[in-house]
């Protein structure tokens, strides 16, 4: 990066001159610098070009407390995780965990308790 701003200060100096050569020496200069600091970039990461895991259908601040969980699953999609939570909660505890909705769902008995 620092070679191409140099070129290009080193090129404009040139071209308030005028003269022809040495603009076109610069201007090679300047096109090589650029070429150079292009390959040097380094390419996006894999995991950038990667598609999400999962596609969610609908939005979690659509759900309501008291819906089925299997109306969640229709409306949302399958959960990216499910966890028990019932040490936390007591028996018949769940979380669904949607990721690229970045929320959890949690369940208490089938039915929707909150949704974080």
């Amino acid at each position: 990066m620092i070679v191409l701003i140099a070129a290009a200060v080193i090129w404009l100096a040139l071209v308030a001159t005028r003269r022809r050569v040495p603009m076109l020496i610069a201007s090679a200069i300047l096109a090589g610098a650029w070429l150079w600091s292009a390959a040097a970039t380094p390419p996006l990461s894999k995991a950038a070009a990667l598609p999400p895991q999962s596609i969610t259908k609908g939005s979690c601040a659509s759900l309501e407390p008291g819906m089925t969980a299997d109306k969640v699953k229709k409306h949302m999609g399958a959960p990216d995780e499910t966890r028990a939570d019932e040490e936390t909660r007591g028996p018949g505890a769940t979380i669904l965990i949607y990721r690229n909705s970045r929320c959890a769902v949690h369940l208490l008995d089938e039915r929707v308790e909150f949704v974080d």
